[in-house]
């Protein structure tokens, strides 16, 4: 491959252009990445991102340079420069009175990323020593204790699917089933956005009934509809998984609560009228 000196840039609404000395040579950079890579990955934010990417396609770019180009307020843009600094990511030098910044090696993107897996991978052994040295519950005050749990606001409904994933991952056919409805789908997974990923990273089937509106279908899952005939649907999610069945629901306000019954009798009951319902649509 070739390489020309870049003179200057364009923005538009599907990237960034570079016009090099060859005239002929047009290289389109992308700015779309966002749609295939998270700065969150790595400990940033999408703001970081946008500074960092205006870096690439500007070299030696002062703050105002850099602010101007992304719409971000110079602020802004300092404290993002600080924590790309902080990993690498962005090296500067003095010109005049003026600091220039340029964008690191986009490799030590990847650099990053295996430190903190290696972290992960640390992070989980001591987790697993710290669960096993935990002292064993009193049985007798476990087999009394209350089979219902309560959950509000979206931390709390991640909460729970993470249990659906720690559940699940236990059985020797990993599977659950979900009856949905729209509203409260739409903000169930908001504290867990990569749910499904890791769901399927984890090899978990599950089984969905739809009510009302159906919402599109993903690996290792099968989906149905049912029409709500009473008027609009109603605003209730439940999780089936387990021995345990999770009731979530959302008030006027967006705000999500739920119950979480954990019964061997209870859920499979929902089991038998979910199943049953399955074959009939």
């Amino acid at each position: 491959m070739s390489y020309y000196p870049i003179s200057i840039f364009f923005q538009s609404k599907s990237g960034v252009y570079f016009l090099t000395e060859k005239r002929d040579f047009v290289l389109k950079y992308t700015l779309r990445m966002t749609k295939t890579f998270r700065f969150e990955e790595i400990g940033l934010e999408t703001r970081d991102k946008r500074v960092y990417e205006a870096l690439v396609a500007s070299p030696r770019s002062s703050l105002r340079k850099i602010a101007a180009a992304t719409g971000i307020n110079r602020g802004s843009v300092y404290e993002s420069m600080k924590k790309l600094a902080e990993r690498g990511l962005v090296g500067s030098i003095e010109v005049g009175k003026q600091r220039r910044y340029t964008a690191s090696n986009p490799e030590v993107i990847i650099e990053l990323l295996r430190e903190r897996q290696e972290q992960a991978v640390a992070a989980r052994a001591m987790a697993e020593t710290y669960i096993a040295e935990l002292p064993k519950p009193d049985e007798e005050v476990t087999n009394s204790a209350s089979f219902a749990m309560f959950y509000e606001d979206h931390e709390g409904v991640a909460a729970i699917l993470r249990d659906v994933l720690a559940t699940c991952r236990e059985q020797a056919h990993p599977a659950y089933r979900v009856i949905s409805t729209k509203r409260v789908r739409q903000y169930m997974y908001q504290n867990f956005p990569n749910f499904t990923q890791r769901r399927i990273a984890s090899g978990i089937a599950v089984r969905v009934i739809g009510v009302g509106t159906g919402s599109s279908g993903d690996d290792l899952s099968e989906r149905k509809q049912l029409l709500a005939t009473r008027g609009e649907a109603p605003n209730c999610y439940t999780l089936i998984y387990g021995e345990k069945t999770a009731f979530i629901t959302m008030d006027e306000a967006n705000v999500l609560s739920a119950i979480v019954i954990d019964n061997p009798g209870v859920t499979h009951f929902q089991k038998e009228l979910f199943d049953h319902l399955w074959q009939t649509l």
